[in-house]
Formats: C-alpha cells, structure tokens, sequence
C-alpha cells in the first residue's frame, strides 16, 4: 500500500474507533453491535485498500510510482530518435522521470538535469530487468 493510502486507512481507523467508544459510552445497550460494526467497517476498509494495490493494476503502478520517488528512480535505459529514426542519445541508470505533451525531464545518477523535447522525435523509455 501506499503511503498516503496507509495514513487515510489509519485516520478512518481512528475516527470509527472514536465514533464507536462514543455510541459505547452514550448507548451501554448498543456496546456489542457497535463494535462489531466498526470492527466489519475497519476490516473491510483495509482489505478494500489491500485489494486494490494487489490486485489492480493501478494500483500496482502507484506502488512503482512510490518505489521510485521514495528509492531514487527506476532502473531504466533511454533512447531519443530524431525523425527518420536515427539514434541521438542514449542514457542509462537509475532516475526518475517528468513527462508532459512535448517533453521529459529527469536527472541522472550524476545529478545532471536533462530535458528532452520530441515533436519532432521519439524517445523510448525502457525499465531494465534486475
């Protein structure tokens, strides 16, 4: 799971533990089904949560997503062509990569920062097999 995921899971936990204890201290009548309740709410919320970033493959990319800002990048290997298909740069090693409608940036292991533009190209962008 990812963080953000953890810490949302973690407050919802929070606010039905409270929200029981509340029902638990007002209504003494209600203790058992109350806690029961919470207790079926928390568990499905946790494996909904664990579900998707299982077995969804959104969810698996944002697990990758969080691997690579967290661990420095991805281990991955550049090819920029021009238009009639030519190799202009390549590069290889572990980054991070921004990407928008007309470019991609990223920083390599050297901490030099490398801006690519493709209109009039194409770049290529491997993830290397460990």
């Amino acid at each position: 799971m990812t963080i953000g995921a953890i810490i949302g899971l973690s407050l919802l936990t929070i606010v039905v533990i409270s929200f029981v204890a509340l029902i638990c201290y007002y209504y003494k009548k209600a203790r058992v089904i109350s806690i029961i309740a919470g207790l079926m709410m928390v568990a499905a919320a946790w494996g909904i949560g664990a579900w998707y970033y299982t077995g969804t493959e959104a969810g698996k990319r944002a697990i990758k997503t969080q691997q690579s800002n967290f661990g420095g990048g991805i281990e991955r290997k550049i090819t920029v062509y021009d238009v009639e298909g030519d190799v202009i740069a390549k590069y290889e090693g572990r980054f991070d990569i921004e990407y928008d409608d007309d470019r991609i940036l990223f920083d390599d292991e050297d901490g030099l920062r490398h801006i690519i533009y493709y209109p009039t190209g194409n770049v290529i962008v491997d993830e290397v097999a460990k």
